[in-house]
């Protein structure tokens, strides 16, 4: 019994100590309930602030539009465009023998993705194909100079053969033109000579015809014949019975129609001249009808052999011209021949230097064209990179803003791997057409090119651009949030003692960030931002 009464009591005894522990730990929610509800509380329910300082700045405020893009990279390829083919090259079909005429890559130096300068080492050739190559184009060059001093020497042959040629048909011409002219004046003066005679025949006949009706010369036959008529009637009225009278009378009329027979002679002969000088007249215009045919057909005879040695001529002067353009045409291709293999040596020269290929520019390596080994049988890119200096951005603006914006804007870019970092740009281009027509918003393309130093830049990044549609200069503006309306008035918290109080301001220009200020504060002077401290 003993026993048992004592594991009893000891039972009671660990109840006992439960319960006092959950009492007093009951008597403790509640004193610190009423502790919380007399002391913290109402500590609480009484806001806690704190105070930035910011400084009043001056200087320029911007407005504008803001858009997102990503940034792009400006790839630029240095490409290898030498031409280096010789004529013996498209003779020769052996391809080991034809290598040997091309550049050969020893060593590149170049890997994707690395960072190049300016300068740098990108491709090393071999000696061999240098040297290999120089001495095709040299022997190109030469064979160009022996062409040319060989169509030199045919040029000048040339031409003084075609002078001589031609020389010979415009003789000939010359000569023709000679023969027409005295042709012509032959058969002229023939003509112009029968005119004549048949002018003189006619002078000849009018002056007989007014010899023959002369009045003196009429008399004179009247006379005479009266004289015949009176000797007739004389013997025929002598008496038989007087001798002397018959004789004298017979005598008279002998005497009568001797003088009566000259004239009467003369008369006839007057009028067979005329008739003579009218026959002669009619004769010497027959010949000069079949003169005048004889002519026609002369002159169309020498007109042709004119005709034809003026074409032979105008022959010849083609020929001439024809022949001096065939061989300037063959001088000045010898000539372009030559210039064009020295051109290509001079371009191998300069392209190949010391054997080694270098950046000529600076950025990261996106494609390297050529292995080592290869050869540089066609054109193609040596190396293309990402330039630092060509990165862009491009947006999409409403219509209703880019009739604000105008190529050669400059815009603000702002990084979202940079916070706070301004980047400066310039609009590059716009472009007119729309990318959603159909769509409710209508917006254009604009790329913008970065300026300044964008290093830091990949592509790829989102970038915030900033289309400045207003801009106040030399003003004095604060942040707009630390900005508070109290009683409709603007007003900004300034530091009084170990006070904060508010001061009434008058704002102006407002760009969503910062607020202009007109009065009521001034540069450097400080004002706070109050915000609720979170921390309490």
């Amino acid at each position: 019994m003993d026993g048992q009464e004592k594991q009893t009591k000891k039972r009671m005894t660990g109840k006992t100590k439960k319960t006092a522990a959950l009492l007093s730990a009951v008597i403790a929610v509640v004193i610190a309930a009423a502790c919380y509800t007399l002391f913290i509380k109402p500590t609480r329910n009484t806001p806690q602030w704190k105070y930035d300082v910011y400084t009043v700045q001056k200087g320029t405020l911007k407005n504008g539009v803001t858009e997102s893009g990503t940034v792009e990279l400006g790839i630029t390829s240095q490409v290898y465009d030498l031409d280096v083919s010789t004529e013996s090259d498209d003779d020769d079909g052996d391809d080991e023998e034809e290598e040997e005429t091309y550049l050969k890559v020893e060593k590149v130096y170049a890997v994707v993705g690395q960072r190049v300068q300016e300068g740098d080492k990108v491709y090393q050739f071999t000696k061999d194909s240098i040297n290999s190559v120089r001495k095709a184009l040299t022997y190109e060059k030469t064979q160009a100079q022996l062409a040319l001093a060989s169509a030199q020497t045919e040029y000048e042959i040339g031409v003084l053969e075609a002078e001589l040629s031609r020389t010979e048909t415009l003789l000939d011409t010359s000569l023709a033109q000679t023969s027409y002219d005295t042709a012509i004046a032959r058969l002229s003066n023939n003509l112009s000579a029968k005119s004549l005679e048949i002018q003189q025949l006619l002078k000849d006949i009018y002056k007989m015809q007014c010899d023959l009706t002369d009045e003196d010369y009429l008399d004179e036959k009247s006379d005479i014949m009266e004289a015949y008529e009176d000797a007739i009637d004389a013997v025929e009225d002598a008496s038989e019975d007087f001798v002397t009278n018959r004789v004298d009378a017979a005598q008279a009329l002998q005497s009568a129609k001797s003088s009566y027979d000259r004239f009467f002679e003369q008369f006839d002969e007057t009028n067979q001249q005329i008739q003579d000088n009218i026959d002669r007249i009619y004769e010497i215009e027959e010949e000069i009808v079949y003169n005048q045919q004889l002519l026609e057909k002369e002159l169309l005879k020498a007109n042709q052999e004119l005709e034809t040695s003026n074409v032979s001529g105008a022959i010849a002067d083609v020929k001439y011209q024809s022949s001096l353009t065939g061989y300037e045409n063959a001088l000045s291709k010898a000539q372009r021949t030559l210039e064009e293999a020295q051109e290509k040596l001079d371009a191998f020269e300069a392209f190949v230097g010391d054997g080694t290929v270098c950046a000529e520019g600076s950025g990261i390596v996106t494609e390297i064209g050529y292995e080592e080994g290869d050869y540089l049988k066609n054109t193609g890119t040596l190396i293309a990179f990402a330039k630092a200096e060509e990165m862009t951005v491009s947006v999409d603006v409403s219509q209703e803003d880019v009739v604000d914006i105008k190529v050669g804007d400059t815009v603000e870019l702002s990084m979202s791997a940079y916070e706070g970092e301004i980047y400066e740009g310039v609009v590059a281009s716009i472009t007119t057409t729309a990318t959603s027509r159909n769509a409710a918003t209508i917006s254009y393309p604009v790329v913008i090119s970065i300026l300044g130093d964008t290093s830091k830049l990949y592509g790829g990044m989102t970038a915030d651009v900033k289309f400045v549609t207003q801009e106040v200069q030399d003003v004095t503006y604060v942040l707009r949030k630390a900005v508070v309306t109290e009683n409709g008035k603007s007003c900004l918290y300034v530091k009084s003692g170990a006070d904060y109080t508010l001061v009434p301001i008058t704002t102006g220009f407002n760009n969503g960030e910062y607020v202009e200020v007109l009065e009521g504060i001034c540069e450097g002077e400080q004002y706070y931002l109050r915000t609720r401290n979170s921390s309490v």
